[in-house]
Parts: structure tokens; C-alpha cells; sequence
């Protein structure tokens, strides 16, 4: 369970869906006669592993800098977490100034690894249906300010001190697309063009800060008490393309990148922004290269 969110319209919906439509009928449009391509003659069905890198948009990296339900002035004030701070630092502290001038205002995922499955069915040598499961664990990282309160007149130095506040997202990720491959003639490589819809699902995992040598979550304590989750579903669009490597009778590569336009519905956010992805499938299984008639 998570708390309730104030609900989106459905008209959040519809660039993405038009877009999608959009990218489809350009995969389509080149091919004289559709219906030959996609008859039922020599189906194949291939699968493989996902393997790559993912840049997702900073646009909801703000959630973890500690001024929305996850508070950060509100844990570290609240008494007992105060006192353990306060003995390890050896002295009082307090946040200088408004929330905007001690916490981070651009808070920006860093890169991560994705991997995956994947599974195509081939209608012919150029059109394909592609489905694929992905999975990313996305990490921040930035700094947030606290005043040491030392009351020595002798000391020398600042007086502000900078500390980590640092956040942990998993997000899975379901697609469905077509696939076109524009065969070359005695050529083992092959340029393609992919497009679809995808599903994705976010989670925040972490919330944390670390002051002297120690962390603290900063979490809401009525989430972490009650087992609240602050996760989601959200959708979006894709489009991308590559190459497609044939490495003999049993084995086949694919070499792409990915631009997806998604919203992530993670605290408020309702936005969609662009999030990017190079990967690697390697075809596990025989059938998946690619013939061209003489």
C-alpha cells in the first residue's frame, strides 16, 4: 500500500499515444503491401538477454533531496535522532536559512546498468513483434548543508558543513514493439528501426543521509511504520534502432539504443520526460538470422 495521490487525467495520456502512433506508421509506411509481410509463413519465435546501460531524466531526482514527504529537517529535529547526531558530531547544529538554501535543488540519477529478457516473434526477414522485461536499480547522490553550533571563539573555520543525502530507485520495465530490419544482400549485419509502448513501475527503496560516519533515513515515519510504499505504475513510448549482427547459425547480436518518453509516477511527479538506453541482446536460441532471397 502507498498514500493515497491525487488522480491523473486521462489527457496526460494522449502525446505519448499519438506519438506512438505516429513512430508505427512511419516503420510501416516505406512497404508497398503490408499484408504480405505480416502473412504466417516461416513464423519464428527467438529469445535472449538484455544487457546495457540507462540514463533516466533528473526531472523527479528532487523527490529524495528532503523537502517533500520524506522531510529531512523534520527526522533529523525529531528528538532522538537529534541526540545521536549531536553526540556524534560533539556538538549542537541547526539548518541555516529556508529549505531552499540547505538542500539540494537539482538532485540527478547516476548512470546504472539495466538488464533483462526479451522474446521476438519474426513474421518475416524485416517485420517482427518484440516483447521484453527489463530491470534497473537507479542511485543520487548530492550534499545538503547543516551549521554547527561549536560556541568557540577560537575555532578557525566554517562553520557550515556539507553532509550526503543519497536515494535508491528500482524500476522494471515491460515493453511491446514492432521491429523493422532493412536486410543487406550477403551482409551479416543489418540496420533496424524498433517502436512501441511500455509499462513501467517505480519504487523508492532509499532515503538516506549520512553525517559523521553514520546514516539515518529519512523516510516518513507513518510510511516505514505502517509498511506505506511510495511506488507506481506509469506508461510511455519508445524508439530506437541498431544493429543487428548475425554470429553464425545458432546465435545472432543486436546492438541498439533506446530513446524513451515516459512519465514516472513517483510522489506528484505527472510529467513526461526522455530517458535513454543502450543495450546489447544476444539471441539465444537457433533461427534468428536473417535469409535474403537471391
Amino acid at each position: 500500500m502507498r498514500p493515497n495521490r491525487t488522480n491523473k487525467s486521462p489527457l496526460v495520456f494522449r502525446q505519448p499515444l499519438h506519438l506512438l502512433a505516429a513512430l508505427l506508421f512511419i516503420l510501416c509506411v516505406e512497404q508497398p503491401s503490408l499484408a504480405s509481410d505480416f502473412e504466417p509463413r516461416g513464423l519464428q519465435f527467438s529469445y535472449g538477454l538484455n544487457l546495457g546501460g540507462y540514463k533516466a531524466s533528473d526531472e523527479t531526482g528532487n523527490y529524495y533531496n528532503g523537502s517533500g514527504r520524506n522531510n529531512l529537517a523534520e527526522t533529523l529535529m525529531r528528538q532522538h535522532t537529534y541526540n545521536r547526531i549531536r553526540e556524534a558530531l560533539g556538538y549542537d547544529f541547526e539548518f541555516p536559512g529556508e529549505p531552499h538554501e540547505y538542500l539540494p535543488q537539482n538532485m540527478g540519477y547516476s548512470p546504472a546498468m539495466v538488464v533483462g529478457v526479451f522474446g521476438t516473434l519474426h513474421f518475416n526477414e524485416r517485420y517482427s513483434l518484440q516483447a521484453e522485461f527489463n530491470f534497473t536499480r537507479l542511485r543520487l547522490q548530492d550534499q545538503f548543508l547543516l551549521r554547527i553550533l561549536r560556541g568557540d571563539p577560537g575555532f578557525i573555520g566554517h562553520d557550515i558543513e556539507r553532509f550526503n543525502i543519497m536515494g535508491t530507485e528500482e524500476r522494471s520495465d515491460i515493453r511491446i514493439g514492432l521491429q523493422r530490419t532493412f536486410p543487406l544482400t550477403e551482409q551479416q549485419v543489418h540496420p533496424y528501426l524498433e517502436a512501441g509502448a511500455n509499462m513501467i513501475s517505480t519504487r523508492a527503496k532509499e532515503n538516506r543521509v549520512q553525517i559523521a560516519g553514520n546514516r539515518y533515513s529519512i523516510l516518513n515515519l507513518t510510511d516505514a511504520r505502517y509498511g506505506f510504499r511510495d511506488d507506481g505504475i506509469s506508461f510511455g513510448v519508445y524508439a530506437g534502432g541498431g544493429l543487428k549482427m548475425d554470429v553464425g547459425e545458432n546465435y545472432a547480436l543486436l546492438l541498439g539504443a533506446i530513446g524513451n518518453y515516459a512519465n514516472i509516477n513517483l510522489g506528484d511527479n505527472d510529467k513526461y520526460h526522455m530517458h535513454y538506453s543502450i543495450f546489447l541482446r544476444l539471441f539465444l536460441n537457433t533461427g534468428t538470422g536473417i535469409s535474403v532471397a537471391d
